[in-house]
This record gives C-alpha cells, sequence and structure tokens, in this order.
C-alpha cells in the first residue's frame, strides 16, 4: 500500500470519529428542551453539600426564637429613631418660629416710638395747611400702619374698656362717679399687641370711687380688734 492511500484511510478513520463525537454532544442535549432543563437536571444530580445542608430546611424553634427577638429589637430601634427625629423636627421648627418672632419683636419694638411721633405729628399740624398736604402725610401714616399690622402688630382697644393690668399700666387715677369703677378714662400712651402677645402695654388713666377704695382697703387688711380671737 503506497503512502497516499495510507494517509487517505486515516483521515476517514479521523472524519468518522469526529462524526461519532458529534452525534452524541447533539443527541445529549436534544434530549432537554432547553439548556434551563439541563441545568436543572444537573442540580438534581448532584447531592447537596455540607455548606448548603439545611439551608432550605425550617428554622427550629430556638433559631425562630432568636430572630423573632432580634425582629422586636430593630423594630424597636426604628421607633426610638422615628420619635426622636420627629421630635428634633418639632423642636426646630418652633426654635425658628422662636427666632423669627424675636426678631420680628426686636424690630417692632424699635418702630413703635416712631409711630407715637407720627401720630403726635398728625395732631398737631396746622389747619391753614394744603389740603393735600395733611391727606398725604395721612396716607403714608396709614400704609406704614398696614405693614406693620401685616406682621402682626394691632393696637390695643382702651376707650371705655375694664382696666386689666395684663393689657394696661394705670400711671394717673381720677375720682368720678359717671363712669364705673376702674374703667379707663383717658389714653396716655397707646399700646401694642403682637399677634396674641402685649408687645407694649397701655398707658392709661383710670376712673376710681373714693368709697369702693376704701371698702376694698378694709376688706384687704386685718380684721378689727373685736373680731380677733
Amino acid at each position: 500500500m503506497s503512502d497516499k492511500d495510507d494517509n487517505k484511510t486515516r483521515l476517514d478513520e479521523v472524519e468518522t470519529d469526529d462524526a461519532t463525537e458529534t452525534r452524541m454532544d447533539l443527541g445529549d442535549i436534544e434530549q432537554y428542551e432547553s439548556a434551563e432543563e439541563a441545568q436543572a437536571q444537573v442540580d438534581r444530580d448532584q447531592p447537596p453539600s455540607e455548606e448548603a445542608g439545611g439551608a432550605g430546611s425550617p428554622p427550629t424553634a430556638d433559631e425562630f426564637a432568636a430572630l423573632k427577638a432580634e425582629r422586636n429589637r430593630l423594630y424597636d430601634v426604628w421607633l426610638r429613631a422615628s420619635a426622636d427625629f420627629d421630635n428634633y423636627r418639632k423642636r426646630t421648627e418652633r426654635e425658628r418660629e422662636e427666632f423669627r418672632q424675636y426678631a420680628m419683636e426686636t424690630l417692632l419694638s424699635q418702630m413703635l416710638p416712631v409711630l407715637d411721633n407720627f401720630e403726635r405729628a398728625l395732631g398737631s399740624l396746622p389747619k391753614d395747611l394744603p389740603r393735600g398736604f395733611s391727606e398725604g402725610v395721612s396716607l403714608i401714616y396709614k400704609q406704614l400702619q398696614d405693614v406693620l399690622a401685616k406682621q402682626g402688630l394691632s393696637p390695643m382697644n382702651t376707650e371705655k374698656q375694664p382696666f386689666d393690668p395684663h393689657l394696661h399700666e394705670a400711671v394717673e387715677t381720677e375720682a368720678c362717679r359717671d363712669v364705673p369703677h376702674h374703667q379707663i378714662v383717658g389714653e396716655v400712651q397707646k399700646g401694642y399687641k403682637l399677634g396674641k402677645r402685649v408687645l407694649r402695654p397701655a398707658l392709661v388713666k383710670v376712673c376710681v370711687h373714693p368709697d369702693e377704695e376704701t371698702v376694698t382697703a378694709t376688706e384687704d387688711g386685718a380684721a378689727p380688734d373685736g373680731d380677733a380671737s
């Protein structure tokens, strides 16, 4: 046999072996419809390792109790953190509002003397001034009042009001009969509120009845000697 025939025989054997191996591989693959099924079969054929053993089994009673205790601990920590954050947010908002009110209170307190002088100037305008001038000044004063009112400043009404030591400061008394006792009969300086807080008490003149003042002083004083035990 020549060398040429020998080489041809070897090539035929190699091709036959390759074809056989290819058919075997195709047969192994074709018995599954997809690669996922083949992988699932491999996973089923492999025995579970020691590390993975028990991973899918239900926890024991001790493990369940430990997990539940850890869950409760983490939930309690979350509740405390949530409550602390809510308190911090409320405290921050309250401090911010108090700071804003304090800053506004300081500014408006410094504006009160300006309002007082404005009112005195309007009350002392000469009568022979041109009407347009006096009306212009009154309009400017009204604009200033509107701006301050938007910030929460409001004047107190003391006309025919009973004296209230929380709102008023009595700087003068007047004996009178036709007015109720301790009723305000005059205003020396206007009082103002900032919201519901008293920014400046009103300086007022108060009506007093001398006989009622005497009775009040007797009731507040010591009892007579004849009644002493």
